[in-house]
């Protein structure tokens, strides 16, 4: 366990607090752009750019808006926090609250800031309602808006200039990293879950460091750049979206499976060619959201950025979300074969019927022509 951390004060940095929401399967940008500066209201509100950093190559960089500063209860205690949403094409807003940490906090004091964020869903409350104000202003460039329950959290704790330390190893000796990254008071962490929190970190610098786990990052980034953050940002939106179309896809079985079982409790004749289309509609739907987030996961021109974004979705476990969307479609492809199968049989049968009946009237015809 680290010591000696009372010697570590963070002289600047901050708190990211990152709440992410599926809005709509699609966002049209540009349109975006145009009725977010063609509202004199909305523009004295709102400042919106779309100029990536070089280091971050994304095939559609998302509108980035200041939202301006938003106050947070949390508990007794009332944060201001200055607010940024970026608005991504495949349908998510994502919102983030800056809580600045004060100047020549110790790492102790820092550990109990972020252990009141992590208590109650005040953040949580407050960032879906910064959405859905957002979410309005540009609801005509939204293309099939939905209204998902889910969102996705994440919290950076970015420091710029620390005193007491040199160097990232000085920092992962000194202060308690694993309780930090966890929120947790308690000094009791085991052993084997400080070595698998630390076992993600990455360094490009003497001076810098990034710690990476599933529900928060440490950032130590004496220049103040925040391309590593914003790599962060970026993987937890497709983490969001592996979840919404996991849960998605679920409903959709969901409701496959009980119209089946539906038309066979009622002994008539069951719709197998409206079931099937809904299946292959969800098929394609769902191969084609895949398909744009294998494309995007080769958006970052850094080679230390990509190895931060891969590290960040191995982290995220995002292949696991991916794997479980591409059995349940193997299972959606299975049920539209089978349900093709009954509507070919069904056709065969109807077409079996028809050739007895043009044999039977022949017949019939024929006995009659000669009585």
């Amino acid at each position: 366990m680290p010591s000696n951390s009372s010697t570590l004060r963070i002289k600047k940095g901050c708190i990211l607090l990152y709440r992410v929401f599926d809005v709509a399967e699609e966002i049209n940008l540009a349109q975006v752009e145009k009725l977010l500066t063609s509202s004199p209201g909305l523009q004295e509100r709102l400042r919106l750019t779309r100029n990536p950093r070089q280091a971050i190559v994304i095939r559609n960089p998302p509108v980035h808006v200041y939202l301006g500063e938003t106050p947070i209860l949390v508990g007794a205690r009332e944060y201001v926090a200055e607010t940024q949403a970026k608005i991504w094409d495949y349908g998510v807003v994502s919102i983030v609250f800056q809580i600045p940490i004060p100047e020549g906090s110790t790492w102790e004091q820092l550990l109990n800031q972020a252990s009141a964020f992590e208590l109650g869903n005040e953040v949580d409350v407050t960032a879906r309602k910064r959405s859905e104000e957002l979410t309005r202003a540009i609801a005509d460039a939204l293309q099939g808006p939905s209204e998902w329950a889910g969102l996705e959290d994440y919290t950076i704790y970015f420091l710029e200039t620390l005193e007491g330390v040199s160097t990232g190893e000085e920092l992962l000796s000194q202060a308690d990293i694993p309780a930090l990254i966890l929120a947790e008071t308690d000094q009791n962490l085991s052993k084997a879950n400080r070595e698998s929190i630390i076992e993600n970190t990455y360094q490009y610098r003497d001076n810098d460091l990034i710690v990476i786990d599933w529900n928060s990052a440490i950032v130590w980034e004496p220049s103040g750049q925040r391309d590593i953050a914003d790599v962060l940002e970026f993987a937890v939106t497709h983490l969001l979206e592996m979840r919404y179309y996991d849960d998605l896809i679920d409903r959709r079985l969901t409701v496959l499976y009980d119209s089946i079982e539906a038309q066979r409790q009622k002994r008539g004749r069951i719709p197998f060619w409206k079931l099937s289309h809904e299946a292959s509609t969800r098929y394609i739907e769902f191969s084609e959201f895949i398909g744009r987030v294998e494309n995007s996961l080769k958006v970052v021109g850094d080679f230390y950025l990509a190895r931060i974004f891969r590290g960040a979705v191995r982290r995220y476990r995002v292949a696991d979300w991916q794997s479980s969307i591409s059995r349940k479609m193997e299972i959606l492809a299975q049920v539209s074969e089978l349900l093709q199968g009954e509507i070919n049989t069904q056709r065969s049968f109807v077409l079996e019927m028809i050739i007895i009946g043009l044999i039977a009237f022949e017949v019939i015809y024929a006995l009659m022509r000669v009585h």
